[in-house]
């Protein structure tokens, strides 16, 4: 039977490679990640090839004009800036993969220890690994579609070199999230896994609180349940720090992404006044164009809402975390000390130490924001298509 789990994670990883992202080499067998001559090299002429040459071949009005015939100015300006904005985060993602490639590397093998401890996060995320996976692939596939299309009656080689250009850049910035995507569906697999163990020891620690205690008996297993609160703290400690350094890994991409996104869905909310507008004939596009576009923004938005979900998923695991804690205050007194001690250790390590994700370390990650957020590119819409009704 085919494993189709490895099966995307060796097609991510050679993709990484051959698109320039990944800079290092890694041992599937035993998790070794280490850095090669041939590898250095081949990352170091791909980081160098792609701004050179989009110096030479890269224009913006041009190739906008190729899939919207007709435009006018504030048309061009919306959609050049969110292709400019693309762009930078590509160049961005490249030099930001080799300022972090040594934490890259530690955060690749601290990943393969913890999933050797339980193998069974592979089966738990394969649902997400592959429904990320088709939802990507899709996203792509209608890109080139769009752009092909697009240019049919428009070939030319300078053009057709320069839609590969963006493309390959903006491959870049989407293979950096679907990694960021997989490392955080897997802490969150290991989150459910700690919390089923830590729902277990509250419940066995509370029944033996209310059970009167026989000396021998009654140490043994408050000690047993010490040794597992002990190791649960450990491996929460570990998955924090691993997020956190996630967090601080992609702080710049994680800003570019989110400002893409932002910019996108005012774009789009614009773009479809601008078809209700003038039509697609005077816009100078087709039925089968205005279809391939609705297709490329309902994968878009989809694979946008699973980097979300996931992000908020893992907090909210963390907040399950921290909930099944305050449950000792329905213990009985008389517990063992150790027992105690490692109770308390674990609490006020929750308690010091809250997870928090935010971008650039200024807009938190939250339900809350998420919604702040889309009030705000409603009103953005709003302001783009009264400014359009009024000057153009």
């Amino acid at each position: 039977m085919v494993d189709w789990v490895s099966f995307v994670h060796k097609c991510i990883y050679y993709y990484g490679h051959l698109i320039g992202l990944s800079n290092f080499e890694l041992d599937w067998k035993i998790g070794r990640a280490y850095t090669t001559k041939r590898s250095t090299a081949y990352a170091i002429f791909i980081g160098l090839m792609f701004p050179t040459l989009l110096v030479f071949h890269w224009s913006g009005r041009t190739q906008f004009k190729a899939v919207f015939g007709n435009a006018n100015l504030l048309h061009e300006y919306v959609m050049v800036l969110m292709s400019g904005l693309r762009i930078s985060a590509g160049l961005l993602t490249l030099l930001s993969q080799w300022r972090s490639r040594r934490q890259v590397m530690q955060l690749s093998r601290s990943l393969f220890r913890l999933y050797q401890e339980r193998t069974e996060v592979k089966r738990m995320c394969q649902r997400g690994i592959l429904t990320k996976f088709c939802i990507a692939i899709a996203t792509d596939c209608v890109q080139v579609w769009i752009s092909l299309d697009a240019l049919d009656s428009n070939v030319d080689f300078s053009m057709l070199f320069g839609q590969f250009l963006v493309y390959s850049l903006t491959s870049i910035v989407n293979l950096a999230v679907t990694q960021h995507y997989f490392v955080m569906l897997f802490i969150r697999a290991r989150y459910l896994l700690l919390n089923r163990e830590l729902r277990k020891v509250i419940d066995e620690a509370n029944e033996l609180s209310h059970r009167p205690p026989r000396r021998g008996v009654f140490i043994c297993r408050c000690c047993a349940l010490a040794d597992r609160v002990e190791a649960i703290a450990s491996l929460q400690g570990r998955l924090q720090s691993m997020v956190q350094k996630i967090r601080d890994l992609y702080a710049i991409q994680g800003l570019l992404v989110f400002s893409g996104y932002y910019l996108s869905t005012v774009g789009t909310g614009y773009l479809g006044y601008t078809i209700v507008k003038h039509g697609l004939k005077d816009l100078g596009m087709s039925y089968r164009r205005l279809a391939l576009i609705v297709f490329w923004f309902f994968f878009y938005y989809l694979d946008s809402l699973l980097n979300l979900f996931v992000v908020l998923y893992s907090l909210e695991e963390h907040q399950k975390t921290i909930n099944f804690m305050e449950e000792r205050t329905l213990f009985a007194s008389g517990l063992d000390v150790r027992l105690e001690e490692a109770l308390e250790s674990l609490q006020l390590q929750l308690i010091r130490n809250p997870l928090k994700l935010t971008v650039m370390k200024s807009i938190p990650i939250s339900r809350i924001t998420t919604t702040s957020m889309l009030g705000s590119i409603l009103s953005n819409c709003i302001y783009l298509i009264q400014y359009d009704m009024e000057y153009f």
